[in-house]
């Protein structure tokens, strides 16, 4: 993989949920590039009409594969089912995890990611600068450094700001940095690296995978990297809070919870239980009161 157009060991997977036209806006741009690497679009069993669209749009195109999993077990597991996809059918070596609300400015990111992570053996993971779709850009949102116990029951604070602490990042090279985590919307992988770690964890259905990553990257030896200089868009669209149910943002609260309260157990001493509990009984008198104050106020 020495130039733009030797990608064919490659293979971009997109996690599709009901978002067909983000999909389809996503992967055609990948297609545009021409760098020859193989895309996996894996329909993660969505509640609309996604799959046939998706299977209609780019049936007998040479580059892409519709596959359509057969519940929808989350990110990690939509994302595993593509992987090992890719793997089996492919024998692809680097693995790039792109959500389909990601855009890329120009041709040059996939190439420029892949070389620098097959330089050295030790680079498992590379990931690169966001910029959020107002324009607005922090290096906070690209990555971070794997939490203390206190930091991951702060984290799942409602009223925290997660990305205001500043990250703990060792400069490689110029625009090049090690980090503990990068963001799961983009990044890069080597195969070899994912299959060591043992791919996401399944038992996150939403939130905290990234980190989970980097905790069994850290341990395995893998260095993640930052690619300062690479920017990419993320078009994320976050729930509109006014137009949600009480029950639906205690739900949302609930999932947190439940990835928050895994982690915990899997790489952290007992006393973070306490903390995530105390968090989240905190978190959901604060969505109460805020649920009282609206009513009384339309009242």
């Amino acid at each position: 993989m020495n130039d733009m157009n030797d990608l064919d060991r490659l293979a971009v997977i997109v996690l599709n949920y009901n978002s067909c036209e983000d999909t389809r806006r996503c992967v055609d741009r990948i297609l545009s590039f021409g760098l020859g690497c193989r895309v996996v679009i894996v329909d993660n069993c969505s509640s609309d009409d996604s799959f046939p669209i998706l299977s209609n749009a780019y049936e007998g195109h040479s580059e892409v594969d519709v596959l359509q999993t057969g519940s929808n077990g989350g990110y990690g597991a939509g994302n595993n089912f593509g992987i090992r996809y890719a793997m089996e059918k492919h024998d692809s070596k680097l693995i790039a995890i792109v959500n389909p609300d990601v855009y890329f400015p120009d041709a040059v990111i996939l190439p420029a990611m892949a070389k620098c992570l097959r330089s050295d053996e030790k680079y498992g993971i590379i990931g690169a600068r966001i910029v959020e779709r107002d324009g607005a850009c922090s290096l906070a949102w690209s990555a971070w450094s794997i939490p203390t116990v206190t930091e991951l029951a702060d984290h799942h604070f409602l009223h925290t700001h997660r990305y205001s602490k500043p990250i703990v990042r060792e400069e490689i090279s110029p625009g090049l940095s090690k980090v503990d985590c990068v963001a799961g919307c983009f990044f890069m992988a080597k195969v070899s690296c994912l299959s060591d770690i043992g791919f996401f964890d399944e038992n996150m259905f939403l939130y905290f995978e990234e980190t989970s990553v980097g905790i069994r990257c850290r341990e395995k030896g893998y260095i993640t990297l930052l690619a300062e200089d690479l920017n990419y868009y993320h078009d994320h669209r976050l729930p509109d809070n006014d137009s949600m149910t009480l029950k639906q943002k205690l739900s949302l609260t609930k999932d947190q919870y439940k990835s928050a309260r895994y982690l915990r157990k899997m790489y952290y001493p007992p006393i973070g239980a306490v903390l995530l509990w105390m968090v989240e009984v905190l978190n959901r008198m604060i969505l109460l009161g805020a649920y009282i104050k609206h009513r009384i106020r339309k009242s």
